[in-house]
């Protein structure tokens, strides 16, 4: 059969590489509530995977894909990320090098929220984020917003335990996520669970850190007492024929 008119003048587009996206996720944009920026972003990442079979843009290469400005871009990447439409994860290749990479699965278990077998994606505050950002100074990056994510979901941490290791942080003056990092992981370990718990860890830390400065206090003193009665015992004594000389030259 011949080939149509306008077949023959779409040839050039039926013949390339076509995305295929979710109509329900097309007709429930609005009551998702996700921004024009933020479904223009998550197209090109979906037309990265399925067409380039790469996993992750850079901030830059989705504004120059989608024409929005580089800071708006980089906005709607952490507001997809912390609102729970996106995730971002690390993964080391054979070499030890570092990539980043997207993860489109909280996107498809947003859009199962209406099937009762789904497992749905929990809501959580945005105040460690803004918290956080106060702190810094700045806004947090995509991967800085997945680790209190994960700090949230996949450790468990409540958020105010995170905003208590943060005020740690910056009472240390470590403006760093893998300090804060270590501080939740000690508390863990330590299985603090409530703020009475945390606050009597604390104390016995402060009493711990006292009877160490006291220890070492008391081992400068012993030892310079046992420096100074040498220093006694190794003196001689003084020829009292010389009497004379020492009333003018005591230090001799």
């Amino acid at each position: 059969m011949k080939p149509s008119d306008r077949e023959n003048a779409n040839a050039d587009f039926l013949g390339g590489s076509f995305v295929a996206i979710p109509y329900q996720w097309i007709t429930r944009t609005g009551s998702l509530g996700l921004k024009p920026i933020h479904t223009v972003v998550l197209l090109q990442i979906i037309a990265a995977m399925q067409v380039e079979h790469e996993d992750f843009l850079t901030p830059f290469e989705l504004a120059e894909r989608t024409g929005q400005n580089l800071m708006d871009v980089t906005d709607a990447i952490s507001e997809l990320v912390t609102t729970g439409f996106l995730a971002m994860g690390e993964r080391l290749d054979e070499q030890g090098t570092v990539s980043t990479y997207f993860d489109l699965k909280p996107l498809w278990a947003r859009l199962r929220g209406k099937d009762p077998t789904a497992s749905p994606v929990r809501e959580w505050s945005r105040n460690p984020v803004q918290l956080f950002e106060e702190e810094f100074g700045r806004p947090l990056s995509g991967l800085e917003c997945e680790q209190i994510r994960q700090w949230l979901e996949r450790d468990g941490h409540p958020e105010w335990m995170i905003n208590e290791a943060l005020r740690e942080a910056v009472l240390a003056n470590k403006f760093s996520f893998k300090y804060i990092d270590r501080i939740l992981f000690d508390w863990q370990r330590n299985r603090i669970r409530t703020k009475a718990e945390l606050e009597t860890y604390r104390e016995g830390y402060r009493e711990r850190l006292k009877s160490r400065s006291e220890t070492a206090v008391s081992k400068n003193g012993n030892a310079s007492t046992g420096a100074d009665r040498a220093r006694t015992t190794k003196a001689k004594p003084r020829d009292e024929r010389y009497s004379a000389f020492y009333e003018l030259f005591p230090d001799a």
